[in-house]
């Protein structure tokens, strides 16, 4: 309610304006009392809810007002188009476009009125999907330096929409100019994707593409798994691991979503020693379950099962969660001895493993939005890079 009085604000002052300015005679004064009761008339009908009441009156209002030229034409056209934006957050579009529409056409206002009216005109369209129509207007509107950024921003929507992602990255390279940003995170992002665009045959283009978002954006985890996995397809498994393991550096929840590859190409390396060095490296900088239970499957493989065990047990104490007290409880099974003991220990391992399998692996640090698979662009929020592994940025018992 409180939003849509401020929304009105600019009919109020429109209509102050004209009561400050009301002539002596009685035919004009006769006007202002009238406007000034059908002005309170609409605020009550706000105020109580009725709201389609309400926005019919004050657009009635301002009809009547450009037919008889009773205001000024800025203070007009203020008040029209809130009325737009208004008829557009109720939902009601054609309203809006035809408000709009009005306003762009009229004779009567200046190029930088319209070009406001071409801005909402553009909104609308967003709002109901004809991308292709608040295409072309945002296109002209790159030109004006004030509406410029903006129209940027808005076609980058529009080119992630259509997934032109060759066009994305355009628009974003020249918003990138336009405002310096340290962590091009978007722009890396379209760069990640236009490389999924590529015939299988353009390895060496999809190499020099995700070096180029990395150059973009450093922290962009994304590109760098993709790099790695493009490496290993050439089996340049060193330069894979370069690559991989920075991941630790530039988001370590993410860290575990590399450990597979970083495996791969450890065993291809016959290497798995150093294997071992990084997940110690990286277990003790951060706290992540996938890393700790790589780290034992790891130790069990190529030393022993007690000291995987030992690990783990400590690993509980520094780091408590599910995941690894699931393991933990496995362990117990396997050494316990048959009877009652053994069989209320396997009874818990399956209620842990059930809770850990009734929960998501992903949640946005963002909005929240939980899912089964890794999503580098959030569903819900639209953000880059804040779906991430809950085993990396949770403790859960």
């Amino acid at each position: 309610m409180i939003e849509l009085l401020f929304l009105l604000l600019p009919i109020a002052a429109a209509y102050g304006w004209y009561m400050g300015h009301r002539s002596a005679k009685k035919d004009q004064e006769d006007i202002s009392n009238k406007l000034s009761r059908d002005y309170v008339t609409g605020v009550n009908f706000l105020l109580s809810n009725q709201t389609e009441k309400a926005v019919d009156l004050f657009l009635d209002m301002l009809q009547k007002q450009e037919t008889e030229n009773e205001i000024e034409q800025h203070s007009q056209f203020e008040a029209e188009l809130t009325l737009g934006n208004l008829f557009r957050s109720r939902g009601e579009v054609d309203r809006a476009l035809r408000i709009h529409q009005a306003l762009d056409r009229s004779p009567n206002y200046s190029f930088e009125q319209k070009l406001l009216a071409k801005q909402q005109l553009a909104k609308d369209f967003m709002s109901v999907g004809f991308f292709d129509r608040a295409e072309s207007i945002y296109i002209l509107l790159v030109d004006e330096p004030e509406f410029a950024e903006g129209a940027l921003q808005q076609l980058a929507v529009i080119y992630q929409k259509t997934k032109e992602w060759k066009k994305a990255i355009n628009v974003a390279e020249k918003l990138a100019k336009i405002k310096p940003n340290s962590d091009n995170m978007e722009l890396a992002q379209f760069y990640c994707e236009f490389v999924r665009t590529l015939p299988s045959e353009s390895k060496e283009n999809a190499l020099e593409i995700l070096r180029q978002a990395l150059s973009v954006s450093p922290s962009c985890v994304r590109a760098s798994m993709m790099l790695g996995e493009k490496l290993i397809e050439q089996q340049d498994y060193q330069s894979a691991v370069n690559v991989l393991e920075h991941i630790l550096e530039q988001n370590p929840d993410f860290v575990g979503e590399a450990l597979p590859l970083l495996k791969e190409c450890y065993t291809a390396l016959n290497q798995l020693e150093q294997f071992e060095l990084f997940l110690i490296r990286a277990s003790q900088a951060t706290a992540n379950a996938s890393v700790d239970l790589a780290l034992a499957d790891l130790i069990e493989q190529q030393d022993s099962r007690a000291n995987a065990q030992s690990k783990i047990y400590q690993k509980i104490g520094q780091n408590p969660n599910m995941f690894l007290f699931h393991r933990f409880i496995q362990y117990q099974v396997d050494d316990a001895e048959e009877g009652r003991a053994k069989e209320s220990l396997v009874l818990l391992h399956k209620m842990v493993g059930e809770r850990i399998r009734q929960g998501f692996d992903y949640r946005c640090t963002n909005c929240g939005y939980q899912s089964h698979k890794l999503m580098w662009c959030c569903p819900s929020c639209r953000q880059w890079e804040k779906v991430k592994p809950i085993r990396g940025i949770e403790n859960q018992v």
